[in-house]
């Protein structure tokens, strides 16, 4: 069963576009030509366009200014069973409900009531996850969750009153909030921030969710652009880590879906029957891209560089120190 490719396809998006623009105004045919170019494939306007201008469909009406629709109603896609069975099992995840305020919950509910979830969290079995993870359902994590949100989408400055590990007393400051990340293995969400002072921006910082108490609004301003792209740009690693994975318990389908959210090269040799994987990260995912490597056990080899073989080293040393008693 597919979810979405039929009912949603590429076709049905794209006429939807054209009928919504030309009921505002009509539309001349090489203006729908260029939605239907830049919108579908490239071959698509071989297809639908004869059929939306030339009456095929019924749809459009010719007049001296372009095309107008003759619908009644804007074009509106039903949502099938089995796409709101998988509405319901998403919504069940509390992490999906800090996205939506609790008027537009109730709402989902009640279009929903009586549908049973596509599936539930038990189907699942997790594993190699932190157990401190974000307490998503609480109150005052969920109301700051959506505060960050609009402020993102609005671009709206806000003062942080945050817990640092390192600090007694919360450090409070003024920050743009950028780009929200969650990491799935420590099972946290995580901002970037832009620090302000005096209408200026003093750096990019990180800041765990979980460790900001207080929000309020703030004072400063900042019209300008933040260069987010140029900051992970310019903190992603010297050396990419280089991996060599071998073809037992289907690591290589394994290790291209856990490192699904890194940029990398993968790549067969045949000289030794096994894949070399080449990973770019950000200097602050380095101590997750550890664990992440660790997890794999004997099917994963790190190659380089020298300075992240070094953490292996330190790190296999360690455990089997805890495990055994004594020292290799």
């Amino acid at each position: 069963m597919e979810l979405f490719s039929e009912l949603y396809s590429c076709y049905y998006q794209v006429v939807a576009r054209i009928l919504r623009a030309v009921e505002q105004e009509p539309l001349p045919r090489r203006e729908i030509a260029r939605m239907i170019d830049q919108q579908a494939f490239a071959e698509s306007g071989l297809y639908l366009l004869p059929r939306l201008c030339g009456g095929e469909w019924g749809l459009l009406d010719e007049t001296p200014d372009g095309y107008a629709s003759k619908t009644t109603h804007l074009p509106r896609l039903p949502v099938t069973d089995l796409q709101a069975a998988w509405i319901r099992a998403v919504l069940a995840d509390p992490r999906a409900r800090l996205f939506f305020t609790d008027s537009q919950l109730t709402e989902l509910d009640e279009h929903l009531c009586g549908v049973e979830p596509l599936f539930s969290r038990d189907d699942f079995c997790e594993f190699d996850v932190c157990l401190d993870g974000d307490d998503y359902v609480d109150e005052g994590y969920r109301e700051r969750f959506g505060r960050i949100l609009r402020a993102i989408r609005e671009r709206t400055p806000l003062k942080f009153h945050y817990q640092s590990p390192k600090a007694e007393e919360p450090i409070v400051g003024d920050y743009l909030p950028c780009k929200l990340e969650y990491s799935q293995k420590d099972d946290k969400f995580r901002l970037y921030a832009a620090r302000l002072a005096y209408g200026c921006v003093k750096g990019i910082q990180i800041i765990n969710l979980g460790r900001i108490v207080k929000l309020e609004s703030s004072r400063q301003t900042f019209p300008g652009e933040v260069d987010l792209d140029g900051w992970l740009r310019r903190s992603r690693c010297a050396q990419p880590v280089v991996l060599r994975i071998f073809r037992e318990r289907n690591a290589l389908e394994r290790c291209m879906l856990h490192f699904a959210d890194y940029e990398k090269r993968t790549e067969y040799e045949e000289e030794t029957d096994s894949y070399r994987c080449i990973i770019y990260y950000d200097l602050h995912d380095e101590t997750e891209l550890l664990i992440r490597v660790l997890s794999f056990g004997p099917v994963v080899q790190v190659l380089g560089p020298e300075p992240f073989l070094r953490q292996v080293r330190d790190r296999v040393r360690r455990q089997y120190a805890l495990l055994y008693g004594e020292t290799i």
